[in-house]
């Protein structure tokens, strides 16, 4: 094979790399898992590594999540959790009296947010609804549902690299950071090679992934917008109603195959 066949054959699998990395954003542990396996397999496999996917051009998008001047607090919780959760990043913009929330990602994973977030921000606003008459406050119910929601999406990744019945890949403590809604754990040393082999190279497959895309988005929303502002929107909640509210995030399903 020439060099020109070569490289197409290299972008093809890259390619198919990206896609499969996009996938490993699912709220499904199952799918997410599988990806990032795969991913981790075909790098392998034809001696390729996370610089050579850095280095092929990056497709940063920006897509309109949102038009609105004001969003409530349970609603910009809501997309602190979605960007945690696909690798995104998001920016509050407003002209001439008109605010958008703007996603910005590589293509796959700013749909993959925007399909979360419509289905997630409908899901909370129905359960506002079927519950206003038992809640003292709506607005607290309603960040109790998000911050479950989160709490959820970020453990549902943290425990697809583990394999059930197994300790392996958490840290001795079994405490762990996040960033970008990735797990940032120490695994164990020693031990045998095979499943928690695999974790441990998924994750640090994840964590690259989360460097990268924050990398990424942020010199992206630099270059187009400069330097931009951080806003604090904690306020405080009435407490029956929150806790209402991280109950019924308990049953919201998160099993959907985003694409």
């Amino acid at each position: 094979m020439n060099d020109s066949q070569n490289g197409n054959a290299n972008a093809d699998i890259l390619a198919k790399v990206k896609k499969l990395m996009a996938l490993g954003t699912s709220p499904s542990e199952a799918e997410a898992a599988s990806a990032l396996e795969k991913a981790r397999t075909l790098l392998a496999r034809y001696g390729l590594s996370m610089a050579d996917v850095e280095e092929s051009e990056p497709d940063i998008v920006e897509n309109t999540l949102l038009e609105k001047k004001r969003l409530r607090s349970w609603e910009s919780h809501l997309i602190y959790v979605i960007t945690a959760a696909t690798f995104t990043q998001a920016l509050h913009v407003q002209r001439a009296g008109v605010g958008r929330v703007l996603i910005i990602g590589r293509e796959v994973n700013a749909v993959a947010a925007a399909e979360l977030f419509a289905y997630l921000h409908l899901v909370v606003l129905k359960l506002g609804r079927a519950h206003s008459g038992e809640v003292a406050h709506l607005e607290s119910f309603k960040t109790g549902v998000v911050q479950r929601i989160g709490e959820r999406l970020l453990d549902d990744r943290e425990d697809a690299w583990t394999p059930e019945g197994s300790d392996a890949g958490r840290n001795e403590t079994g405490s762990s950071g996040t960033k970008n809604g990735n797990a940032q754990t120490e695994t164990q040393n020693g031990g045998s090679v095979g499943a928690s082999g695999a974790v441990s190279s998924d994750r640090a497959l994840t964590v690259q992934m989360s460097k990268t895309a924050d990398r990424e988005n942020s010199d992206y929303i630099a270059d187009k917008y400069g330097k931009t502002k951080t806003k604090r929107t904690g306020r405080s909640v009435e407490a029956d109603s929150y806790y209402r509210g991280r109950a019924a995030g308990d049953k919201v399903s998160l099993n959907r195959q985003l694409r």
